[in-house]
């Protein structure tokens, strides 16, 4: 059988130069795509607050006694109504009769009814606008962990305080201006605490809940220098909590330089779902941007190569893109583009990498989570 390939043989030098190469070279991928997959964690302590169900421990004997009263009142109504129409014709035919005599009446008694009679005719001011309906309080509260971390290592790192950290309540009240749903906003940087989380220096801020709503928690995080890939780094995150049912906001953007908005409802998920969002740059769909879904790996799993780690994709010429989450789980879907390059540690500008991010939860096929 003919060889496809001549015979050849390297030097034992070169062969043993070659193979370390390609080592490091392997080494060098290995790093560059798990250092590419550290991202900003932004999550609730529960991915909602589903609101108490409703007693009703009313007596059943009481609720059909109550039943039969009403039956009884309700047969007696006719019997009512018929005795107070005969009254109402016999108190209106003594009306119509003195009637004639009324317009025979003298001219002193007309004028002193014609102003009367002007008010009457007069049109009734437009009725002012009805409230808007009063939302519930409840008495809830949320714990917010912000910290820096590789997912699928379920791995801490070091993380400086966000510059911004605030949270947008939607609900079914909030008024709609140019398209767009008005929420209320809540700055909570004074409110975040340094904790450890992982081993390493974290954020966290407990929240008050005290109306139904969607919450959006949003960070805008420091630039920080990256000296393994040469550039800055800076994310802008969010996540979501539906608090007493409210869903009402969840496709709305924010307002961020970077975002990732939402096309699939981002929670009430069960595995393998699909979710698909768009990049949003300076509130404009952003195409042929690099986009990663990665989950946080908390059973330690192992799995063939790096780039089972994570997926990845490109976002389309409307800024679209979606993804197959098919494990339960706390998911990270990041996009990214440059920005504006900043002075280096060695005063030369260097590049920026902005990352939008966007955490949601997906439930397991049984449903069966403990939260």
């Amino acid at each position: 059988m003919p060889r496809l390939f001549p015979p050849f043989s390297l030097p034992r030098t070169a062969g043993v130069i070659l193979s370390a190469a390609l080592w490091a070279a392997l080494c060098c991928a290995l790093y560059a795509v798990s250092a590419n997959a550290q991202v900003t964690l932004l999550v609730p302590s529960q991915p909602s607050i589903e609101a108490p169900p409703k007693s009703d421990k009313a007596d059943p004997a009481a609720k059909r006694d109550d039943k039969k009263q009403d039956n009884k009142q309700a047969a007696t109504k006719p019997e009512k109504n018929a005795d107070a129409a005969k009254t109402a014709a016999g108190a209106r035919k003594p009306e119509s009769a003195a009637a004639p005599a009324k317009s025979a009446a003298s001219g002193d008694q007309a004028s002193a009814q014609a102003p009367a009679q002007a008010v009457a005719d007069a049109p009734t001011p437009a009725q002012a606008p009805a409230p808007a309906p009063e939302l519930p309080s409840i008495d809830e509260q949320v714990d917010v962990l912000i910290t820096m971390m590789r997912p699928f290592q379920n791995q801490g790192l070091v993380m400086d305080m966000p510059q911004l950290f605030a949270v947008l309540r939607y609900d079914n009240a909030s008024p709609v201006k140019d398209g767009l749903v008005q929420p209320v906003r809540r700055d909570l940087l004074g409110d975040v605490e340094e904790i450890g989380y992982l081993d390493h220096k974290s954020w966290g801020a407990n929240v008050a809940l005290t109306t139904p709503g969607l919450y959006q928690f949003i960070i805008e995080g420091r630039p920080w220098w990256d000296a393994a890939q040469g550039k800055f780094l800076q994310h802008y995150v969010k996540t979501m909590l539906p608090v007493h049912g409210v869903e009402r906001g969840w496709d709305q953007p924010v307002g961020q330089i970077f975002e990732i908005q939402a096309l699939t409802r981002p929670f009430g998920l069960t595995a393998p779902a699909l979710f698909t969002g768009v990049a949003l740059l300076n509130g404009k769909p952003l195409p042929n941007a690099a986009v990663r879904m990665a989950r946080i790996n908390t059973e330690k799993r192992t799995v063939p190569t790096p780039w089972h780690e994570e997926l990845s994709a490109r976002t389309d010429k409307a800024g679209q893109f979606s993804f197959i989450l098919n494990q339960p789980g706390w998911w990270c879907c990041t996009a990214l583009t440059p920005g504006d390059p900043l002075k280096g540690p060695d005063g030369q500008p260097k590049p920026l990498s902005l990352g939008a991010l966007l955490w949601l939860y997906v439930d397991g096929p049984a449903d069966a989570r403990k939260r």
